[in-house]
This record gives C-alpha cells, sequence and structure tokens, in this order.
C-alpha cells in the first residue's frame, strides 16, 4: 500500500468512526426526566450567564432546542417546568452539588475549547448547544 493510499484509508476511516461515535454516542438527557434535564441547563445556563459566556437569548434559545431534541417538548413545557414553584430552589441545589458556578463553568470552557474550527467545522455534526449541556459535571 502506498504513502498516498494509506492516507487516504486512514483519513476515511477516521471521518467514519467519528461519525458513528457521534450517532452512537447515548445521551445523559435521556436518562434524565424532562424536569431533570431543564434544573441542568437551567444552571448551565445561569452560572454561564454569570461568566459572560452566554446572553439570554441564547440560553432560551439552547434550553428550547435542547428539550425539542432530547425530549421532544414544546416551548410552552418548558415554561411550564419552569413556572413549577420549586425550580428556583431545585436548581441552586444542583449548583451546589456539582460543585458551584466556578466548576460548571470550567466543565462547559473545557467543552467549547474542544469545539472543532476551520474545515473541521463544516463536517461538525454536534449542535452549538452540546457543547454547553452535554458536559460531565459528576
Amino acid at each position: 500500500m502506498s504513502i498516498q493510499s494509506m492516507k487516504k484509508f486512514l483519513a476515511l476511516s477516521s471521518i467514519f468512526f467519528s461519525l458513528f461515535v457521534v450517532e452512537t454516542e447515548p445521551s445523559k438527557a435521556a436518562n434524565q426526566t424532562p424536569y431533570q434535564t431543564v434544573i441542568i441547563a437551567s444552571a448551565i445556563n445561569f452560572c454561564a450567564a454569570e461568566y459572560g459566556m452566554i446572553t439570554d437569548k441564547q440560553s432560551y434559545q439552547y434550553v428550547h432546542n435542547w428539550m425539542k431534541d432530547e425530549h421532544g417538548f414544546e416551548p410552552y413545557q418548558v415554561s411550564n417546568l419552569i413556572k413549577r414553584k420549586s425550580w428556583a430552589n431545585d436548581t441552586a441545589d444542583y449548583i451546589d452539588a456539582v460543585g458551584g458556578c466556578k466548576k460548571i463553568v470550567d466543565v462547559v470552557k473545557e467543552e467549547i475549547a474542544r469545539k472543532p474550527y476551520g474545515l473541521k467545522a463544516l463536517t461538525n455534526r454536534k449542535k452549538d448547544y452540546e457543547y454547553f449541556y452535554k458536559v460531565d459535571l459528576d
């Protein structure tokens, strides 16, 4: 096998592998109730906003898109969950449980740093909100 054909093979196999891994990676939100998903997103949004990483408009769009993709929810359903009396306390408790806003922001920053740029960004199938919400805070 020549070096050129070997490079082509490696390039094609790495593209296939990355697409396979992205498509088969299970979502943590699939194992959570919709309310738990909203609590996590709310905590991340609050902390990211506190550190200037996200605007109110972006956080609104991200949480609604994530809830639509993960649970098939419409915006009014997300709003109903956020209107629960326990929502603010549950969000604050979650932030404390995972180590505070600084830890959440550090983890989100690490994930955003993995976001591809340049030509690699053209084949990136990961949605922007996934860099915020599909993080390991445990």
